[in-house]
């Protein structure tokens, strides 16, 4: 019983610090962009599980939350070979898409290293309700940030 114990207490501890830290890989997004001369914004959190996004979607006065469960996600980021796809599906119609121009893209530092700073032109491919026919194909300047 003596042995089992001090390994039972190390296993929790390692148990514990990795939950601690899969929650702590966050990336936050901030774009930003004019479309028919009003302001566009797109921001919000995107965890590193890709499971509890919270994203706000801004233009003409009005917001749409796009957090998960509500919002199906999915992310594509691989910035040393141009790539960022974002996606948040509410309904087979109802979706935000949004992709990086891969030649506008520039990036400092590294996931794996624990930090990272990208900054780059995106065009919204497709934009939930009420918004789909004013902003499908805008165009957004965003900021991507991540660190453990």
């Amino acid at each position: 019983m003596r042995k089992t114990l001090p390994l039972c207490s190390l296993v929790l501890l390692f148990t514990l610090s990795g939950q601690a830290i899969a929650g702590a890989n966050t990336a936050r997004l901030n774009c930003k962009g004019s479309h028919a001369g009003q302001v566009l914004t797109l921001e919000g959190d995107i965890p590193a599980s890709i499971v509890e996004v919270d994203l706000e979607l801004s233009y003409r006065g009005q917001t749409i939350g796009l957090a998960s469960p509500k919002a199906e996600t999915s992310e594509s980021t691989d910035f040393r070979h141009g790539i960022f796809k974002l996606e948040a599906v509410m309904s087979a119609s109802n979706k935000l898409q949004l992709q990086a121009k891969p030649k506008s893209i520039k990036y400092k530092g590294s996931m794996g290293a624990g930090k990272l700073n990208a900054s780059f032109d995106a065009i919204l491919k497709d934009a939930p309700e009420p918004f789909r026919s004013v902003l499908k194909g805008a165009e957004l300047s965003c900021i991507y940030a991540y660190k453990i």
